[in-house]
């Protein structure tokens, strides 16, 4: 057995180097059911179950409500989840569209905390196919712990950031489930490559490629990065794969049916939101901006703790895939923002971070000659990763009841709203007028629609819905042109700040007050 040499501690065999090849993990670590992954994975998804046991969210979760309230009411022809104005949206994709007929008797908010528990198995399952076969169990482990601690000193709270505390507010955000997904596609492309033979590899990827395109389509984005990527950093696997007329045949079947399915899938109009995609760019500013702000440091500076784990990767396993996979993110990146000046293309920075993340797990986390080296390396990740803990105490800090001062100071609770007394009175389904983007929310959250968008939505006009809000709201309109626009939308009641002009006796006509909350009134029409 020459080039192995036995290891006392863990009973398995480890491989010696061959010069001119990549260093080959233990292929006789302990399956992921008996070994520390087993242990993170339980911790992980015991957290996850704390997190969702305080039922406390924000941010894009009434969006999600709203999209499941509406499936459950019309599951077959659901109008769009923030205005109603018409049937569809790029919301009700395979993932919101299962829960609903799946949960079908079952309450919104109860199917999403289910849902990000879940996601959160799939995500380390994920983790496990891409890192743990290939580079063994502890690269698998620090993986994870990488990937939630290595961001910056002040981490978003985005969805796709999984850092520990973005991902307690994202559990069950459909960019979750899609990153799960996009680690399974890439899997299967590598092994793909390795073994192009067969139907069932090519059927994986379109069948899961179809799913991640609706469900989120950034992430589609980020899962082609990887793919292209993985399969030109291999030339000589992939043009093997190519002159084998079989293997061709199965996946441009494959991309034919994911392709014909997506652009046929009756909730939603892929080429849509394909075409609207720019409408998003300044909402995506700040992640662009964190790039700079300060050196990078509060965004993603702990992650520079990785980058020489990535320039030596190459002779290990996984090197050439994970520093293509850099290289085309940042690519992508770059052109995107200072070539088409589309800040959308900061969803991309994921993945940016994630081949860091691996690299430095891979270098840490297998054998290597120099061990005073690593363990000198190691103990400066061990630092860089109390930092995250730190930055992202609030994740930790939203596992249980803590009192008002810490909850203001890590923002871990969900925030009192004066439109929480209000909004019971709503009907599911009604549409109502406000002035803030925060009532529309929460408006939406009740499973009624809102006149204006609570969200940046290029598939309706927002131009015109914003100027007929502001009319309506302004001193100098007359209730006449307050009643034409109420009916023009259906309004059926109006939320605002008590002395807005239409709430004022004679401002309009056919509403009356139902109740008042601190300085706001609900006031709908007269039955």
């Amino acid at each position: 057995m020459t080039g192995e040499r036995s290891s006392g501690r863990t009973g398995t065999i480890t491989r010696g180097r061959t010069p001119g090849k990549p260093d080959e993990p233990d292929t006789r670590a302990a399956p992921w059911w008996r070994g520390p992954y087993a242990v993170l994975a339980g911790l992980m998804v015991l957290w996850a179950v704390a997190v969702t046991l305080q039922h406390q969210w924000a941010g894009d979760f009434r969006l999600h409500l709203a999209t499941i309230d509406e499936l459950q009411r019309n599951p077959w022809h659901p109008r769009d989840p923030m205005v109603g104005a018409a049937e569809g949206s790029p919301y009700y994709s395979p993932y919101m569209v299962f829960l609903a007929l799946a949960g079908h008797g079952v309450s919104a908010r109860t199917l999403l905390e289910i849902a990000g528990i879940v996601n959160i198995v799939l995500l380390l399952a994920g983790v496990w196919r891409f890192v743990g076969r290939r580079a063994g169990t502890f690269p698998a482990v620090l993986t994870v712990v990488f990937w939630l601690l290595l961001w910056g000193t002040e981490p978003r709270d985005w969805s796709g950031f999984l850092g520990l505390y973005s991902l307690s507010w994202t559990l069950s955000y459909p960019s979750t489930l899609a990153t799960a997904l996009m680690l399974f596609i890439w899997d299967a492309t590598l092994t793909w490559l390795d073994r192009p033979a067969g139907w069932r590899r090519p059927a994986l990827i379109g069948a899961l490629g179809f799913l991640v395109v609706l469900i989120h389509p950034f992430t589609a984005i980020n899962t082609i990065i990887g793919v292209a990527a993985f399969a030109l950093c291999r030339p000589h696997r992939l043009r093997a794969a190519l002159t084998s007329w079989r293997s061709v045949r199965w996946l441009l079947v494959a991309a034919v049916v994911a392709g014909l399915a997506a652009l046929l899938w009756p909730w939603s109009d892929i080429t849509t939101l394909l075409g609207a995609s720019g409408d998003f760019s300044e909402i995506h500013r700040p992640l662009i901006a964190d790039i700079i702000r300060d050196w990078g440091l509060p965004g993603y500076g702990l992650a520079a703790v990785c980058v020489p784990a990535l320039v030596l990767a190459r002779r290990r396993v996984l090197g050439r895939e994970l520093q293509a996979l850099f290289l085309g993110a940042v690519l992508v990146l770059a052109v995107g923002v200072l070539v088409l000046g589309n800040y959308g293309f900061g969803r991309v920075i994921p993945v940016v971070l994630l081949p860091l993340h691996i690299a430095l797990a891979i270098r840490l986390g297998t054998a290597a000659r120099r061990t005073g080296v690593r363990l000198a390396y190691g103990a400066v990740a061990v630092l860089f990763c109390l930092v995250g803990v730190v930055a992202n105490v609030g994740g930790l800090v939203r596992v249980g009841h803590v009192d008002a001062a810490v909850a203001k100071k890590w923002n871990v609770r969900e925030s009192a709203s004066p439109y929480d007394a209000l909004t019971p009175l709503i009907r599911p389904g009604s549409v109502v007028i406000s002035t803030r983007s925060w009532s529309r929310r929460v408006v939406n959250a009740r499973g009624a629609f809102s006149v204006q968008p609570g969200w940046p939505y290029p598939f309706v006009n927002e131009d015109e819905r914003t100027r007929d809000v502001k009319t309506f709201f302004r001193k100098g309109t007359t209730p006449q042109e307050r009643q034409r626009i109420a009916d023009r939308y259906h309004v059926a009641c109006v939320l605002a700040w008590h002395r807005s002009p239409p709430l004022r006796p004679g401002g309009l006509a056919g509403f009356d007050r139902r109740t008042v909350s601190g300085k706001y009134v609900l006031a709908c029409r007269s039955l």
